[in-house]
């Protein structure tokens, strides 16, 4: 099992940076800060406070980590960003779909690198 620094140093290697957030100097989860091939900005916010998971735990990060990716799908995200009209002149529906198709499977991988 990977420890948080292998975990970390992983997602960072795929160009996303991650940033802890706290409330009353206390850990609560992480903001991941990522970019598809297209140039959109994806924050992947893992909030361990209604789950009583610990954020320092290397299983419920992975938990949380997958949970996420589950649970907002390309779908999710192509909706969601379609409700800007800059996005929507920049980006079709084929280009938005083969973008976070992408996005997706990185996801996917690093999940996968990351439970190893």
């Amino acid at each position: 099992m990977k420890t948080l620094e292998q975990i970390f140093d992983i997602i960072e290697e795929n160009d996303i940076t991650f940033y802890e957030y706290e409330e009353n100097n206390i850990l609560c989860g992480y903001e991941l800060n990522a970019y598809t091939d297209g140039g959109v900005n994806e924050i992947l916010f893992l909030d361990f406070r209604d789950e009583n998971k610990d954020p320092k735990n290397v299983e419920d990060f992975i938990r949380e980590f997958k949970s996420y990716i589950n649970h907002y799908t390309i779908d999710d995200r192509i909706i969601n960003n379609r409700q800007n009209e800059r996005y929507r002149n920049d980006f079709t529906l084929k280009e938005s779909l083969k973008d976070f198709t992408k996005f997706d499977k990185k996801l996917r991988r690093i999940l996968k690198k990351i439970s190893k």
